[in-house]
This record gives structure tokens, sequence and C-alpha cells, in this order.
């Protein structure tokens, strides 16, 4: 518990907000921001941690198996995040994605969350 503790004071004590900042993994469970310095404008696409904004990434690579998921209404489902803005601030988006009976993608509604990127 303490070093849970101490840890997140740490991680706490480390964060710097600027408009352009690089997460650092520091090997604890923990991130710290980093001030890059670099000027990012909000709603140009940019790249964060080797992935570019606007797009779709899965998490692992979609295998067409034809396996049907109630839950989502779907064949095949799997995740993907994709980075973005949103409300002026650089956002990941995270959602389900599910192929339909036509073998199109589509993204399953009311799966998406949101999280703001420093």
């Amino acid at each position: 518990m303490l070093k849970t503790i101490s840890i997140a004071a740490l991680s706490g004590a480390l964060f710097v907000s600027t408009p352009a900042a690089a997460q650092v993994d520091l090997d604890l469970g923990a991130g710290a921001d980093v001030d890059l310095g670099v000027d990012v404008r909000v709603g140009e696409p940019y790249t964060y941690r080797g992935y570019r904004s606007g797009r779709w990434y899965p998490y692992e690579d979609p295998r067409r198996r034809n396996v049907y998921y109630d839950q989502y209404g779907g064949y095949d489902c799997y995740r993907a995040f994709q980075y973005t803005w949103v409300d002026g601030h650089r956002a990941k988006y995270e959602s389900y994605w599910c192929y339909d009976d036509g073998g199109r993608k589509y993204e399953v509604e009311r799966t998406r969350a949101v999280v703001r990127v420093r």
C-alpha cells in the first residue's frame, strides 16, 4: 500500500502540463509527462507513441472466423483505438468493432471510451 501511494505521489509530482508533452514510462507502473518543446496546434494531425491520429488501430489483428458475438451483434469483434482531438485536447478513443452479415466493419454503438492524452 505504501509503495502504491509513493508511486502515485511521485508520478503526480512529475506531471508537467504543457501543450506538447510525451508520456514517459518510469518502469514502476506509473508515468510522467515530459515537455518536448513542440507546438501542437488543435485539430492538426499528430503522432503519439508511434501512432498517427485519425486512424483506427486494432490491438490484435482481426481474424475472420465467422464467430458471432451476441453482446455486440456482429461477427469476429475486436478492440481498436484511435488518437484524435476532443474539445481542443488530444484524446484516445477505444471501441469495439465487428463485421456485419455482408463482411463490412462497423463500430459497435455505446462501446467507445474517451481518454484525454497529456
